[in-house]
């Protein structure tokens, strides 16, 4: 295990650190101490990264929150956009810091197979991560001419929408009541030029009927960064026996997301159930019957809004990933913490640079 370079395909790095003010230098142990949390604590840090082994993360680039989303009493109010411009200038904010972080060497940026590769050789002497950018939800993307250029800033995986954006119908966090509408024209527009142009698209976030108009477009390089089972968690947010199995069938992989509602619906009504990796298993398992063990994979979301106390009781902090390992088939045990995702960034990122 402990040169085994773990992926973790979603994690709300930057959006933290820019919108929150958190300080992700520290080590959770530090955080924790800082930030004097009862609830929602710490659980991710790039010092915990590494201690985790995780090569890998797919991390996000985000517009913050659309105030029409979340009502005025959200705060902090920096992290609202009320227009694309708003939106587009906090998703470059985050890639900025992203760079930043690479010249002071605590990250390397991953564009391409030959980055991946040469980050893989490096990591194993000196474990530090290595990200791939998703933008999570597309209204920083003003108009879809702008693609380009967003490529150009290492932006590889687009998701469409979190709520709603210009491109399409969103789920946000779910909800028992299925969302209905699917991709705007700017959305098959959207879709047609990420195509055209090499990005991979995260079908996470999107209601069923927006995925499947893209894959009926036969898009080529599609996964779901962090999404568990509806026939175990009934929601929207999560994904139908049908999508599983279509993205298994094109080639994709699911990442599993490790918070507590998303795994055992009960205890969003009863905070006394404790929930457990065995329970995340039951997802795993579930997926694997329906689209292959070769399309499962974790997309933790740890720090996507919920701290230690709303996820799994074995995981304290992202260092804690590798657990998943143990409650999965041994056989498949690797590929579930680590190739399943390399080998489809490998199959899905331009050649080079």
């Amino acid at each position: 295990m402990k040169n085994l370079p773990l992926v973790d395909s979603h994690l709300d790095l930057a959006e933290n650190v820019t919108l929150f003010g958190c300080d992700l230098t520290l080590s959770v142990a530090e955080r924790r101490a800082r930030e004097k949390r009862s609830t929602g604590q710490a659980t991710v840090s790039l010092p915990e990264l590494e201690r985790g082994g995780i090569a890998v993360v797919i991390a996000t680039v985000t517009p913050g929150f659309l105030a029409a989303d979340v009502g005025a009493d959200f705060e902090p109010r920096s992290a609202l956009y009320h227009t694309a411009e708003q939106a587009e200038a906090q998703a470059l904010s985050q890639i900025d810091l992203y760079e930043s972080w690479e010249k002071q060497g605590r990250v390397r940026l991953l564009k391409s197979v030959i980055d991946l590769e040469h980050h893989l050789q490096l990591w194993q002497a000196d474990r530090k991560p290595g990200l791939v950018m998703l933008m999570e939800g597309a209204d920083p993307i003003v108009h879809v001419g702008d693609l380009p250029k967003w490529w150009q800033r290492g932006l590889r995986m687009i998701g469409l929408t979190y709520g709603d954006t210009k491109y399409g119908a969103g789920v946000r966090g779910g909800s028992l009541n299925f969302r209905h509408g699917g991709l705007t024209p700017d959305g098959f527009e959207l879709l047609k030029s990420m195509a055209d142009l090499g990005f991979i698209w995260d079908i996470s976030h999107l209601a069923e009927e927006g995925i499947w108009q893209g894959l009926d477009m036969n898009f080529p390089r599609v996964c779901a960064s962090h999404a568990n089972v509806r026939a175990l968690t009934p929601t929207d947010r999560h994904l139908s026996d049908d999508v599983i199995r279509a993205i298994g069938q094109c080639g994709g992989v699911i990442g599993l997301v490790l918070y507590n509602s998303f795994i055992e619906p009960r205890w969003k009504q009863d905070k006394s159930i404790v929930v457990t990796l065995n329970d995340l298993a039951r997802h795993a398992n579930h997926m694997a019957s329906v689209g292959g063990w070769n399309h499962v994979g974790i997309g933790s979301d740890l720090d996507g809004g919920f701290g230690r106390e709303e996820c799994p009781i074995e995981i304290d902090t992202v260092a804690d990933l590798n657990k998943v390992g143990s409650v999965v088939p041994t056989e498949f045990r690797d590929a579930i913490l680590s190739t399943n995702w390399l080998d489809f960034l490998r199959g899905s990122l331009p050649n080079t640079p």
